[in-house]
């Protein structure tokens, strides 16, 4: 019998490498570890540099002072008024009448409610209003449109009354002979307000800063009384058009203003501008600013306080988030360590702490981190880490603040920076 060849040749088992493993195992990962980055990593948010402008107004609230007369009632009586409030009356202007009886007054308040027929009224005047006001009128005066309508109103509003005291002339002739009835005419030309406050005698040199607290003001309306004892008030007079606005300020304001100079105003209530010349007074340790003007006056004829914005120049720049910004510590070397001038501002992960400096053509040395200051800047991350750049502060608001552009080791337009300034440090990666 053949033996069996008992010699068995046995080969290796091939390793078959599966390619899509292997790719799927590192893109796992890879998912893996973005995944844990992303949950380990603090929430930072990007902000894109852009330009922006910032205007450094101040707001006030203004005591308002003008050149005002109080009118009183020669005798007591019923009362009529003529004459609008803040309206324009000129000498022997009629503002209106006091009745002994009340007779008349009866007859001219219950013929003041009737509905007059405008053909017995003189409409001359009225047509010549709005005749003018159309012929000057632009896009750019829209605001006016208010103020005239309230113009033409009262204008309608006197008319009415002349034409009511013309129907009672006899009446009038007759009761005015007897005493009985008194007829009050401006004296002098000006703006009749018909209200009082108990601000009219002060001035702008004797003012005190009691004046300037608005809720010391008490307001009494005239044109509401229906009668008036002899010695009261029945109208005020403001007789220039020249005012004034007054506002305590701090004494770093007051140095930037001088006497003499112009300033743009603006009054937020309707938006309008005008200049108004500054004086500075100071009382003891306080400080006033005093603007003086001549037009405006009668739209706030009726207000004592009004506030007010004073528009300074505007600063332009790169607008950043006030929360990008930041300080950093650097170590400070003097200058004449490498040039001239005062100081070099080290980062310390560029030059250690206690290296030693050596003074060229000297004997002199510097140990590096004897002398520390601290910079503000923010952190840019255009590369995807953060990296410490200076900024040169121009103006700042309580959300924004506008740097200069064009720095050295500062930031640039459309530079992406860290929006929580505080929550990174330098070479911290950004995701």
């Amino acid at each position: 019998m053949k033996k069996k060849n008992d010699k068995i040749i046995k080969f290796h088992r091939q390793i078959h490498i599966n390619i899509g493993v292997i790719i799927f195992g590192v893109i796992l990962i890879y998912v893996i570890f973005h995944v844990f980055s992303f949950l380990t990593s603090k929430n930072i948010t990007v902000y894109e540099v852009n330009e922006g402008t910032i205007a450094e107004n101040q707001e006030y609230q203004a005591l308002a002072i003008r050149q005002e007369q109080i009118v009183t009632a020669p005798v007591a009586g019923d009362i009529f008024y003529f004459t609008p409030d803040i309206s324009r009356a000129g000498v022997r202007t009629r503002i209106c009448s006091i009745d002994t009886t009340g007779e008349i007054t009866d007859e001219l308040t219950a013929g003041a409610s009737d509905v007059v027929d405008t053909e017995a009224l003189d409409l001359s005047r009225v047509s010549s209003s709005i005749g003018t006001f159309s012929g000057e009128y632009t896009d750019m005066d829209f605001q006016k449109v208010y103020a005239f309508k309230n113009s033409l109103t009262a204008e309608i509003q006197q008319l009415s009354s002349e034409y009511l005291l013309q129907q009672l002339a006899d009446q009038v002739a007759t009761a005015s002979s007897a005493g009985t009835f008194h007829m009050l005419y401006a004296q002098t030309p000006g703006l009749v307000v018909y209200q009082t406050d108990g601000y009219e005698s002060v001035t702008a040199d004797n003012f005190t800063e009691e004046d300037l607290d608005p809720s010391q003001v008490t307001v009494t309306d005239l044109k509401g009384q229906e009668s008036v004892t002899e010695g009261q008030a029945v109208y005020k007079l403001v007789t220039s058009d020249h005012w004034e606005l007054i506002a305590e300020i701090d004494e770093e304001t007051a140095s930037k203003y001088e006497d003499g100079e112009y300033v743009e105003i603006r009054f937020p209530e309707d938006q309008s501008t005008t200049w108004a010349q500054c004086q500075i007074q100071q009382k003891e340790d306080r400080y006033y600013l005093i603007l003086s003007m001549h037009d405006s006056m009668d739209r706030y004829a009726s207000s004592r306080f009004i506030h007010i914005e004073i528009l300074s120049d505007s600063e332009t720049g790169l607008k950043i988030p006030n929360s990008a910004i930041t300080e950093k510590e650097f170590f400070t070397i003097p200058r004449d360590y490498y040039e001239t001038e005062d100081y070099y501002y080290v980062d310390p992960q560029d030059l250690p702490r206690g290296t030693t400096l050596q003074k060229p053509d000297s004997q002199d040395s510097y140990l590096v981190g004897s002398e520390t200051a601290t910079l503000q800047g923010v952190y840019n991350v255009n590369k995807g880490y953060a990296v410490f750049k200076q900024i040169d502060i121009l103006s700042q608001t309580e959300e924004y603040t506008i740097v200069a552009s064009g720095t050295s080791y500062g930031i640039a337009l459309y530079d992406h920076i860290v929006l929580q300034g505080d929550e990174v440090e330098e070479n911290d990666m950004i995701y």
